[in-house]
């Protein structure tokens, strides 16, 4: 009888030797360094020290505020950018929040706003859902913090909106194509894995404090989940469904347009409900850079160790978060029904 040979422990046990040798070596590096810098510390800062890239950094900062309305870079793109956005967060206020033109209200007042509120909420979802928003609403006014939570809904709506125009293109792209879900994924794995806070300070730099840089930082830390769901979304169709209108005679953008986008309804506002969610947690950390709205009122209230105040405006974010949670949430599940 013929024994078969393990061909395979051999290279095992090669292998094995080898992550020995690495670990034997990284171990005495260490204690070499070790025995080296012993004693020593690293880079103290005072209050007024810098460094060389610090210094680096507010000459730049200096340079960019010195041409910003001469250098063409500024002048036809980034300043351009800043107005469109300015004046969509602008309309969007002084529709639910702030007033404009010399009305005492804004455009249709905060009976409007909740009116309007569950009527969509009705529309998307049912009527359980609807009576939630109206009393979420309600529960802004009656706690005094009506228009920072209408200018925190303000600038969620604007920077959502803007990221769902470039998220679902991209994610149905990504869906489509395994090279540009290559190319792409990288920099949502960036764009996502970065701290919140280190989003501001480049902001500030090319868009100045306010409301454009609180958007843009909004939508670039919520469009990744759009596209990654979308993109996941397009993927999920089986494939013999898509096999079976193309043995039907379907182009490629029929395919799309009448049988991935529909059966993947579902999938798609989920990413929209997670990227709701995001840009509310980063509009609230936006206050830092002057952003409006609740987040506003919690740090000014932290600042001055008024708990009261911090905690009233924190659970008026929450509200908000729930409102707006359930009301996709029951979207989503209308898009599956109508699917079925």
């Amino acid at each position: 009888m013929a024994v078969a040979l393990d061909k395979t422990a051999p290279l095992s046990g090669v292998r094995r030797a080898g992550r020995r040798t690495v670990v034997a070596a990284i171990v005495v590096v260490w204690l070499v360094l070790f025995a080296v810098f012993r004693g020593r510390q690293t880079l103290t800062l005072a209050a007024a020290d810098l460094t060389g890239l610090h210094r680096w950094f507010n000459d730049v900062n200096d340079s960019i505020g010195a041409n910003r309305n001469t250098n063409p870079l500024f002048l036809y793109f980034f300043n351009e950018i800043r107005l469109v956005i300015d004046n969509l967060v602008t309309f969007v206020q002084g529709l639910i929040s702030q007033p404009s033109g010399g009305r005492p209200l804004p455009q249709i007042g905060w009976l409007g706003v909740v009116g309007l509120a569950g009527f969509v909420s009705w529309a998307v979802g049912n009527w359980r859902v609807a009576l939630l928003a109206v009393a979420g609403f309600t529960f802004f006014g009656l706690q005094g913090l009506w228009q920072e939570s209408m200018d925190t809904l303000s600038l969620t709506v604007s920077a959502v909106l803007v990221a769902l125009l470039i998220a679902i293109p991209l994610g149905v792209w990504a869906g489509l194509s395994d090279r540009f879900n290559r190319i792409v994924t990288p920099f949502l794995d960036f764009m996502q894995t970065m701290p919140t806070f280190v989003y501001l300070a480049p902001l500030t730099l090319f868009f100045l404090i306010g409301p454009a840089s609180a958007t843009i930082a909004t939508l670039i830390y919520a469009a990744p989940p759009a596209i990654r769901i979308t993109a996941h979304a397009i993927r999920s169709v089986p494939q013999t469904t898509v096999e079976a209108a193309d043995s039907l005679g379907a182009t490629r953008r029929q395919a799309l347009l009448k049988v991935l986008l529909p059966m993947s309804r579902r999938t798609v506002v989920m990413g929209v409900n997670q990227t709701i969610m995001a840009a509310l947690a980063m509009v609230t950390i936006a206050a830092l850079i002057d952003a409006p709205g609740l987040g506003k009122t919690v740090v000014q209230a932290l600042q001055s160790l008024d708990v009261g105040t911090a905690f009233n405006a924190g659970l008026a974010i929450v509200v908000m978060a729930i409102v707006l949670d359930r009301v996709t949430t029951a979207a989503s599940g209308r898009a599956e029904a109508a699917r079925r």
